[in-house]
């Protein structure tokens, strides 16, 4: 599948979701640096909080159905200070306590980009986060998706967002 300019649409509302979520809820700015296209499926942090989305695109009156996903992914390093920024006190290994601040933040991504979405056309349904942890684990997107990462730089440090989309 080519990029075609829906994904460049679709894109573009998660980018701008992640700087919200990030400046209130974790008081820092994020800087993006430039989208590739991802070749494998490893990924490129320690711990990725995971959300599907399905739903139908508006386009003229016909309703297009897509599905899509989006990977936030990040170093333990940075994790763990996202995690303490979030939750306003330290930690210094990843544990149970925090575990669910990747899905959390995946979340209020989601739900952010989602109003963007619908003024777009699209309606959503979102899944419930999943999370993997641990060096170098594989990730499963839908089949025929294209996956685009976006490396992207903090103030706690560097991490992740993949993006994938595909009409069916």
């Amino acid at each position: 599948m080519s990029v075609s300019s829906n994904f460049i649409e679709f894109s573009k509302p998660f980018v701008e979701a992640s700087k919200n979520v990030f400046e209130t809820m974790i008081f820092t700015k994020l800087e993006t640096q430039k989208p590739i296209i991802k070749k494998d499926s490893t990924s490129k942090g320690d711990i990725s909080a995971i959300l599907g989305v399905t739903g139908n695109l508006n386009k003229d009156g016909v309703e297009v159905p897509y599905k899509g996903m989006l990977v936030l992914s990040w170093p333990y390093e940075t994790y763990l200070k996202v995690a303490s920024a979030m939750l306003m006190e330290t930690h210094t290994k990843y544990s149970s306590e925090i575990a669910d601040v990747g899905g959390e933040i995946s979340n209020m991504v989601m739900g952010n980009a989602k109003r963007t979405l619908a003024e777009m056309g699209y309606t959503s349904s979102m899944a419930i986060p999943s999370l993997i942890e641990g060096p170098a684990h594989n990730l499963t997107y839908p089949n025929g998706t294209t996956v685009i990462l976006i490396p992207i730089n903090s103030a706690h440090g560097p991490f992740y967002m993949e993006i994938c989309y595909i009409e069916d």
